[in-house]
C-alpha cells in the first residue's frame, strides 16, 4: 500500500495553527523559526497520558512523563549520557504539545499508515533546532531513550493506570522483563509541571526558553 504524501509548508498553508504566544506554526511542516518552545511546553502540560484514565486525581501529563524518562535514562540506562541525549529525553514527546496529543497505541497503529511517523519527525526536527540541538539525534541516542521510555511506560501503566503487571509488560513493554521504576511518580498540575520541566531544561543547557512567570 502506498503511503499518502504529507503536504509541505507551501502547498498546505491552511495547516497553520495559532499558538498561545501569537505565533502561527504550520503543523505539517514547521519552521524552527516559527517555534516558541513555551507554546509546546504549555500544550504538553495539558496533555494527559493514558487517555486521562490514570488513578490519581491529577492526570499524568506529558511533562511529568518526559521528566521521568530523563531520570530513568541517567539512573538506569545510560549513566554517562551526554547533555544532548539528556535534553532530548526531556523533550522527546514535546511534539505532542501542538495539538497532536498523546495518541494511544491502537490508534497510532492505524494512523501510522497515514504518515504519522513522518509528521512527528518533522515536528521533532523543528523543536530540536529551536532548542539548540542538532537536527537529528544519532541512532544510539534514539535507541537508548526508547529503552528508558519503555521502562517508564510499563511503570506508569502498572503504578498509575492500574494495568496488571503481566499485561503491561507484554503489551506496553513488548516483553520487557526488567525491574520497574520504583522511585517517585508524583503527578503535578499544569503550572507545577511547567515550572519543574523548565527548570530541568535550563539546568541541562537548553536554549530558547525562559522560566515561566
Amino acid at each position: 500500500m502506498t503511503r499518502p504524501r504529507i503536504p509541505g509548508h507551501e502547498d498546505a498553508p491552511e495547516a497553520s495553527a495559532r499558538m498561545h504566544s501569537g505565533r502561527w506554526v504550520n503543523l505539517y511542516d514547521p519552521s524552527p523559526l516559527d517555534i516558541e518552545l513555551a507554546d509546546w511546553v504549555r500544550g504538553c502540560s495539558r496533555v494527559d497520558r493514558w487517555g486521562g484514565q490514570s488513578i490519581p486525581e491529577h492526570g499524568w501529563n506529558d511533562l511529568c512523563h518526559m521528566m521521568l524518562v530523563e531520570r530513568i535514562l541517567v539512573n538506569r540506562v545510560w549513566r554517562k549520557a551526554p547533555r544532548e541525549a539528556r535534553l532530548w529525553a526531556l523533550m522527546h514527546d514535546l511534539h505532542e504539545g501542538g495539538g497532536l496529543g498523546d495518541i494511544a497505541t491502537p490508534y497510532g497503529r492505524v494512523l501510522k499508515a497515514a504518515g504519522l511517523d513522518e509528521l512527528k519527525q518533522r515536528l521533532d526536527r523543528a523543536l530540536r533546532l529551536a532548542a539548540g540541538l542538532t537536527a537529528t539525534p544519532d541512532a544510539e541516542t534514539v535507541a537508548t531513550i526508547k529503552r528508558a521510555d519503555q521502562i517508564a511506560a510499563v511503570s506508569e501503566g502498572v503504578r498509575l493506570a492500574g494495568w496488571p503487571e503481566a499485561v503491561a509488560r507484554s503489551r506496553i513493554g513488548r516483553g520487557y522483563d526488567g525491574p520497574l521504576w520504583r522511585g517517585p511518580l508524583q503527578p503535578l498540575d499544569q503550572a507545577q509541571a511547567r515550572l519543574a520541566w523548565t527548570k530541568r531544561f535550563l539546568l541541562l543547557g537548553g536554549r530558547g526558553l525562559a522560566m515561566p512567570a
